[in-house]
């Protein structure tokens, strides 16, 4: 029973509602006119093509485009007042501009930055800091193979902070690992260590009280909900802040695609067990971070400046050769970073590419590149989970996979339960670990951060963590695919047709 009013009273539950409700009313408005149909069905036939052509001269992925021009041309009256709806809850103008207004900030900041490379991947480190994100040398960092042991690595820098920290979650929740880590802040704070927390409201309406931003705030920290959501009409469901970014002082970062849950420690089971991975670094490159956070912060804050110098605290100077790039991906832009990244990583392969994704709702430039590295003589290996946290996106992610697999890549599913880690090892020498999903989702619409390396001892960590992964998973065998039936394939279909909405 509790469950049940819990349920009820959620605010994703009653966002959900009146959703609902404002597509009933567009269907009443169509049914209303249905006097005039024949004019009302004319305007709108002509309105749904010169709908069509504009979007065919635009920039979006053509799957985007595909999916509108196709609802434009089978249900005309619905699918162009449903067209000027769903263009409402995009990100308005002025917070377009106020976002782009902060980059540009954060952009002059890194200019500073004297980047330092490796010449045997100067292409991907120019095409990032043509981006303005600095590639820095002197630092070290080490890979985290399991939510515990993210867990564990963040209390002990947690007590060590002196000055500030910061942390920006997708997801936090009510937990044992919230407890523990919230333990520590509050004994920071009265330290007199500055604390500023960021959380998504749509990743974390299900998971917090609605009031819970003001009683953090009451414990001395800065507090903000990201987007937070409201019942309007203008409203933007998906413009999320995905990112995971934990700074200590200018001098210790973590990042990669553990929320805060007892999930992602395996204190609580939910999909089977829930393997994860994330990263810590040290030194010169978690000044990006640093200013990535800070960024966000200010456009939430809608602040026009962003205080650099207070927080661009030094260390004692750590020396390594490694490159590390820390980069992030705003909606407003139109760059896709993380894919480009991705893009870049897969078409210089030469022997292997290892990859882990939670979700495999991929476009068709990642595909292709996909199957041409496995056509070329690369060994591609992706693992998936078995145990789906989003059942209608695992459906999907299986008829990607199957695209995949035909193809030539090697596709395996995490037996023991649901993977979540997100990152991409070529050749065991240059990766990327980060939040981003390899789904429409992060790479197009969400705010997400990444970290991209070349660090041969924390490459030689990640491909222990993959290959001891993939002991544990079952490859997915082209017999295995052929077993599924006719219903499941038109269902799975459907559901890919509208993936990029997933």
């Amino acid at each position: 029973m509790r469950k049940l009013i819990h349920l009820i009273t959620n605010r994703l539950t009653i966002i959900g509602i009146i959703l609902l409700l404002q597509v009933a009313v567009l269907w009443w408005f169509v049914f209303e006119f249905a006097a005039s149909w024949y004019y009302l069905h004319l305007t709108s036939m002509i309105l749904g093509i010169l709908i069509s052509l504009y979007i065919s001269t635009t920039g979006e992925n053509p799957m985007f485009k595909l999916i509108w021009i196709v609802f434009l041309i089978v249900l005309p009256v619905f699918g162009v007042f449903f067209y000027f709806y769903s263009r409402t809850e995009r990100l308005s103008l002025r917070s377009s501009s106020t976002m782009r207004h902060t980059q540009k900030i954060r952009e002059v900041e890194m200019k500073k930055v004297i980047s330092q490379y490796n010449p045997n991947y100067m292409k991907h480190q120019k095409y990032l800091t043509n981006l303005n994100f600095p590639a820095f040398k002197n630092t070290t960092s080490s890979f985290l193979g399991s939510g515990e042991e993210k867990q564990k690595e963040l209390i002990r820098e947690l007590k060590r902070a002196k000055n500030f920290i910061f942390m920006e979650y997708f997801i936090i929740t009510i937990s044992k690992m919230w407890d523990e880590i919230l333990e520590v802040l509050i004994q920071k704070q009265q330290e007199g260590v500055e604390i500023r927390i960021m959380y998504d409201d749509f990743g974390s309406a299900s998971k917090l009280p609605y009031y819970y931003h003001k009683r953090l705030q009451k414990l001395g920290f800065k507090v903000i909900r990201f987007n937070p959501m409201k019942l309007h009409l203008n409203y933007g469901m998906n413009f999320r802040d995905h990112r995971k970014i934990v700074v200590i002082d200018n001098r210790v970062a973590f990042t990669g695609g553990i929320n805060i849950g007892d999930e992602y420690t395996n204190k609580k089971k939910v999909f089977g067990h829930w393997n994860d991975a994330g990263i810590k670094i040290i030194g010169e490159a978690v000044w990006s971070m640093t200013m990535l956070f800070l960024e966000n912060w200010s456009f939430s804050k809608k602040v026009k400046t962003l205080d650099f110098e207070t927080y661009n605290l030094k260390h004692d100077p750590i020396q390594s050769d490694a490159v590390y790039i820390p980069f992030g991906d705003i909606p407003v832009d139109d760059n896709l970073t993380a894919k480009n990244i991705y893009l870049h990583l897969i078409n210089d392969a030469h022997e292997s590419i290892y990859i882990t994704a939670p979700y495999l709702i991929l476009d068709n430039e990642i595909t292709t590149a996909l199957k041409l590295a496995a056509q070329s003589g690369v060994s591609v290996n992706i693992i998936m989970p078995s145990i789906p946290d989003k059942k209608m996106v695992f459906m999907v992610s299986k008829s990607y996979a199957e695209e995949l697999i035909y193809g030539g890549v090697k596709v395996y599913k995490y037996k023991p339960g649901f993977i979540h880690s997100k990152m991409i090892i070529c050749d065991k020498k240059v990766a990327m670990i980060g939040s981003s999903n390899l789904d429409f989702r992060s790479l197009y619409m969400h705010l997400e951060n990444n970290i991209w390396l070349d660090d041969q001892k924390t490459i030689l960590e990640m491909s222990n963590y993959f290959e001891y992964t993939l002991k544990e998973s079952e490859l997915i065998t082209k017999d295995q695919l052929q077993k599924k039936n006719i219903i499941y394939r038109i269902i799975q279909s459907v559901l890919k047709g509208f993936s990029p909405l997933l």
